[in-house]
Parts: structure tokens; C-alpha cells; sequence
């Protein structure tokens, strides 16, 4: 059988849509599964070991040069990458405009997307020919499940087990090398995350210093600091300069190798963000900190992730993420979290690291 996975961006997203590989992996070995994604995230679409082929499109580029010949010569491409195989079922997890486009174009006896009601762009139900409405209050996760087993008239729940990304060999000694470059060698190893792409899904710097402050005085860990940007950078040093005897900020590597030091830690902390969501695809634990987002939504799946939800002071209440997110002057769902009221939960959940199961 052949298949075609239609989910284009962020990253994010894309891993959300990993536990379907998975499934459809289990319930036809033999399949040959291929996916359409944006350029700049090709990476982590082709480092997947269940992925037989990624098709590239790079509309952000496309639509700012669209006349330029470099831009038709890619376009061209995609075509004719879209074009070389026929495929039994195409599977289009984004649901909007652009994806409906791609799943328009491609070659395909089934085209399976959102039903009307749930659809994140409405001209995306133009494109698909077999529509399945999800029901209300489930995981993103089991949104894209729930589309592929339905297709397969298939009512039996699935476990994502996760997935390990493909690196090369030296890659993997790098990974041992982060892991054994601690200067601290005992107690339970924590990688935190504190960035996230929306500065209203971050911690204030002050609370989530005395959640950690806190964390270090009970379990005596080793922390490991992963940063993206330039700003996470900063604040990643400066939260380790407090705690510098149990502390190391880890150089930005590939995800894949990221996700991989994700799997020698013994828990991971962080932001509704990738990291976290890179994290959910690994066996080690995660503790996560909500705001204008849904931890039920968006949260990893499993008893091993936890995660802390905040409380709009405003009286916005959402299903999937806050329509004040981009604009809320003072993000106080998440920035008014303390460090204390964040420990205490936090200890409900991990009482004692070193008995994780």
C-alpha cells in the first residue's frame, strides 16, 4: 500500500503526527509512506526511520519570489516529485488551504481530511473525498489518529511507543559525550527547556528560577539547559549561573540528536513548546507548564507526562489555545505561575526521580 502523509508545518505539528507513522507501520509493515513538508523542516521528516521519502515545498519562499526563476524551477520539482507515484490514500493532517492544494494535486484513489465542522481552513473539504470529525476534548495527538483509523474502520485503541530518530554514528558518540560532560555526576538528570516560540507560552524568569532553585534543593539533580534562540540563550545562562556546581548548557544541535540526549535524561522540563514536543516521542518523562494553551490538547500522551495548567485571570476559557495569545498584554496565565505553587504540583507528580517508571 501506498500512502501519503499531507502535514506540511511547524514542527511541532509535524511531530504530533508521528504516533500515525507508527501506526500505520504496525497495521501494514509493508507500506510504502511518503510525506509532503515545508523545506525548512525536511530534517526532521527524513531523519524518521518509518518514512520512506519526503516531497519539499517551500511556499514562504515561493509566494515572496513567485515570478523568480529559481522559485518556478522549485515549483517544478514539487510537481513533478508529487506527480511520480500514485498512491492508495492520501492522509491530509493539516486541513487548510495550502494542504488542500497539495492534496488536490496529488495522485491518489482516497483523500482522507477534517469533516466540515472541524476543518481548520473550510476550502481544504474541496480537496478530500473522505471526512471524519474527531471527537471533542481529545489529544491533537489522537485528532490525527482518529482521521487514519477511521479510514481503516479500525476502533482499537493504539499506544504510540515513541521513536528514535536517525543520526549518524558520530553523532550518536556526541550524544554520550553531552551526557558524560556533566560536571556533576550523581543524582537524577533534568533537561530544561524554558523557550517557546510565543513569549506568552514562557515562565517569568524569577519564578521559574525558584521552581528550579526549589527542584535542586530536594533532588539534588543534574540540570541540563537546551536553548534555540539568542534571547533563550541569555536567559538559559543566566538560570544556570545561580545553580553553576548542577548545571550545563548544552550547544544547539539537531533535533535529532537533541532527541536523542532527550532519551538518557531522566526527566524533561519544559514550555508548551518543540522541545517538549520532541521530548513526548522518547521514554523519559516530562513535566510541562501551561498557559494560554491546553495541556489536554497538546500535552504528551501517557501516564509518564504531567503537566501544570494556568489559570486566566481574565476569564478566557479555550479548547485548543487562547485567542488573546498573540496579544495578551501580560501572558499572567502563565507569568503569575510561582515557583511555588509550581513545586508543589510538581511534587505530586515526581515524588522522588530516582523512582520514575
Amino acid at each position: 500500500m501506498k500512502i501519503l502523509i499531507n502535514k506540511t508545518s511547524s514542527l511541532g505539528d509535524i511531530i504530533h503526527a508521528f504516533p500515525v507513522i507508527a501506526y500505520l507501520r504496525e497495521k501494514i509493515p509493508n507500506s510504502t509512506i511518503d510525506w509532503t513538508v515545508e523545506k525548512p523542516f525536511a530534517s526532521l521528516v527524513d531523519a524518521h526511520p518509518d518514512v520512506d521519502r519526503s516531497i519539499l515545498i517551500n511556499t514562504r519562499v515561493w509566494r515572496r519570489n513567485l515570478f523568480s526563476l529559481h522559485v518556478q524551477e522549485e515549483m517544478k520539482s514539487f510537481y513533478r516529485d508529487l506527480k511520480s507515484s500514485s498512491y492508495d490514500v492520501v492522509f491530509d493532517l493539516q486541513g487548510n488551504t495550502k494542504s488542500g492544494v497539495v492534496t488536490y494535486l496529488s495522485q491518489a484513489c482516497h483523500k482522507v481530511g477534517f469533516a466540515k465542522p472541524v476543518v481548520p481552513e473550510i476550502l481544504n473539504i474541496f480537496a478530500t473525498d473522505r471526512r471524519f470529525m474527531p471527537p471533542k476534548g481529545k489529544n491533537i495527538r489522537d485528532d490525527y489518529l482518529y482521521l487514519v483509523q477511521s479510514y481503516f474502520n479500525d476502533v482499537v485503541p493504539f499506544s504510540f511507543k515513541g521513536v528514535k530518530l536517525n543520526i549518524s554514528t558520530d553523532e550518536l558518540n556526541q550524544v554520550h559525550d553531552v551526557i558524560g560532560s556533566h560536571p556533576k555526576r550523581t543524582g537524577p538528570k533534568i533537561m530544561v527547556c524554558p523557550g517557546s516560540a510565543w513569549i506568552n507560552k514562557q515562565m517569568s524568569e524569577e519564578f521559574l528560577q525558584d521552581f528550579l532553585q526549589r527542584i535542586a534543593h530536594d533532588q539534588d539533580p543534574a540540570f541540563f539547559f537546551v536553548w534555540g534562540t539568542d534571547d533563550e540563550r541569555y536567559l538559559v545562562e543566566t538560570l544556570s549561573s545561580k545553580m553553576k556546581e548542577s548545571s550545563l548548557v548544552l550547544k544547539k544541535m539537531p533535533l535529532p540528536v537533541l532527541q536523542r540526549v532527550m532519551g538518557e535524561v531522566d526527566l524533561v522540563i519544559a514550555m508548551d513548546s518543540l522541545p517538549l514536543h520532541l521530548a513526548g516521542t522518547t521514554a523519559t518523562p516530562t513535566y510541562s507548564i501551561f498557559g494560554p494553551s491546553s495541556a489536554k490538547k497538546y500535552c504528551p500522551v501517557g501516564n509518564r507526562h504531567h503537566a501544570f495548567q494556568g489559570y486566566c485571570p481574565y476569564g478566557q476559557s479555550f479548547e485548543k489555545r487562547c485567542d488573546l495569545l498573540r496579544s495578551c498584554q501580560t501572558g499572567n496565565c502563565i507569568k503569575k505561575v510561582s515557583g511555588v505553587t509550581l513545586f508543589e504540583h510538581f511534587t505530586q507528580c515526581f515524588p522522588l526521580l530516582s523512582h520514575i517508571d
